[in-house]
């Protein structure tokens, strides 16, 4: 059995790597994923995820010379931050984004991987601000957690997939139209924060699954910064107008808090 079936059978997640393969097929395979998963399965996470994004076809399973570069202790283009067991260093971190800029040996690209993502130490998790938002021709990051309680700078920036617990609600499409807008505003005028955080996270899936990766990772971040400083509905209200409606940048709306 191939490695991609093989995971599969074990696993009750198909469902997001469907979410992977349409991503890569729509050649929209966000530059930083995030990853929730538990530490048991981390490391077939992975492996698969790095073998869908290095492949020429997105299968996974071609023959491409990326497939056929696999060995036992990985792939050439494989690129892991630290000894991938515990969350990298500062120092780790800036190795891995020098080895991102080379040319790859095998793949179109290379794939980062920064594991227990959760535990970054601040410095740690400033040195890949940039490269989260901007990776290099063909790269892409993997952000492993167990916990989603990334710093909201590197949050925002990465698309993410969760496989311990199913999403409690499905994606659904943020208003668009002015009468949109308006009922919505006068409906949730009497949600607390977290039924209003609930709802335009949902949004911001909507958003990543049309591809539209730069409103998704505005969208996630305001929630974060909004729940962490535990602002009224009302100021949610005018934060989401401002991203969705009038496509005010993030950081414009929250100044030195973003």
């Amino acid at each position: 059995m191939s490695p991609v079936a093989d995971f599969l059978s074990k696993s009750d997640n198909a469902r997001v790597w469907a979410e992977i393969r349409d991503m890569t097929a729509a050649n929209g395979m966000p530059g930083a994923l995030l990853a929730i998963v538990d530490s048991e399965s981390a490391k077939d996470v992975r492996d698969l995820y790095a073998r869908i994004a290095l492949c020429d076809s997105g299968s996974g399973e071609d023959g491409c010379p990326s497939c056929m570069a696999w060995r036992e202790d990985g792939h050439p283009d494989l690129v892991i931050a630290g000894d991938g067991l515990g969350s990298p260093g500062i120092a780790d971190c800036i190795e891995m984004q020098a080895i991102m800029s080379l040319k790859p040996f095998a793949a179109k690209g290379r794939v980062g991987v920064i594991s227990s993502a959760d535990l970054l130490s601040l410095p740690a998790a400033n040195s890949l601000l940039k490269i989260a938002e901007e990776p290099p021709e063909g790269g892409h990051l993997l952000f492993l957690a167990e916990e989603d309680n990334l710093i909201p700078t590197i949050r925002s920036r990465a698309w993410t997939l969760r496989f311990r617990a199913a999403i409690a609600s499905e994606p659904a499409r943020p208003p668009s139209a002015q009468s949109e807008w308006i009922s919505w505003i006068e409906r949730t005028k009497k949600l607390t924060q977290a039924e209003i955080a609930s709802e335009i996270d949902a949004w911001s899936r909507w958003l990543g699954e049309s591809g539209n990766w730069r409103a998704a990772s505005s969208v996630r971040g305001a929630i974060y910064i909004l729940q962490k400083r535990h602002m009224p509905v009302s100021m949610v209200q005018d934060a989401m107008l401002a991203i969705l409606r009038e496509g005010v940048p993030i950081g414009q709306i929250f100044g030195d808090v973003w």
